[in-house]
């Protein structure tokens, strides 16, 4: 069936004009389904709320939809919508992300970060949260926070000082001479109750 027939059909089965048909037919896609539903609905409410000096529906045309308006509606919506998400994603590109333990390893935008966990979120979640017990810290900085958002185990006070380098060598010699100064003096102190030369 051409358009011209499926038009025709609707201004039969619906009762409506020519022109009103061709609206809906086209409104719903050339679909006749929902053109009729859209043209009985219509039907029924213009009946309900306003009818004409001799009793009878006002026709269709005179509430045809505003195609510009609805263009225009749609056209802001979108619009919003795109700023919204510009903008999100340029927060994201212009904050960072710093990972560090004992020293910073590296630093890239959240938005690297955000891509890395999306295409690989079945093992970048486990790594960082093993991670954490290994004391990696995630931090979030940017002109964005007011102030840095630290993602991660909190250290101790003074957990600055570093163990290895601030403790004396140990010499593994000097510790054995020490060892056998302290064994050769507890043996020739008296031992009293054992001592075997009673």
């Amino acid at each position: 069936m051409d358009d011209f027939e499926n038009v025709s059909k609707l201004v039969s089965q619906t009762g409506s004009t020519f022109e009103e048909a061709r609206y809906a037919y086209e409104a719903c896609g050339k679909d006749m389904l929902a053109a009729a539903v859209m043209l009985e609905k219509a039907k029924k409410k213009n009946c309900s709320s306003t009818t004409g000096a001799s009793g009878q529906c006002a026709s269709y045309s005179d509430y045809q939809w505003d195609k510009d308006k609805f263009r225009q509606e749609f056209r802001r919506g979108a619009r919003t919508a795109f700023d919204c998400t510009g903008g999100f994603i340029s927060k994201l590109a212009r904050n960072t992300l710093t990972v560090s333990g004992s020293r910073d390893y590296f630093t890239v935008p959240i938005i690297a970060a955000v891509i890395c966990l999306i295409l690989l979120w079945g093992g970048a979640i486990p790594v960082v949260l093993i991670s954490l017990l290994f004391g990696i810290r995630y931090t979030f900085s940017g002109p964005d926070f007011s102030k840095e958002f630290v993602f991660g185990f909190s250290r101790p006070a003074g957990s600055n000082v570093n163990v290895k380098t601030d403790s004396p060598s140990y010499d593994a010699h000097a510790a054995d001479q020490s060892y056998r100064q302290n064994y050769e003096t507890y043996e020739n102190q008296d031992k009293g109750f054992f001592n075997d030369n009673k």
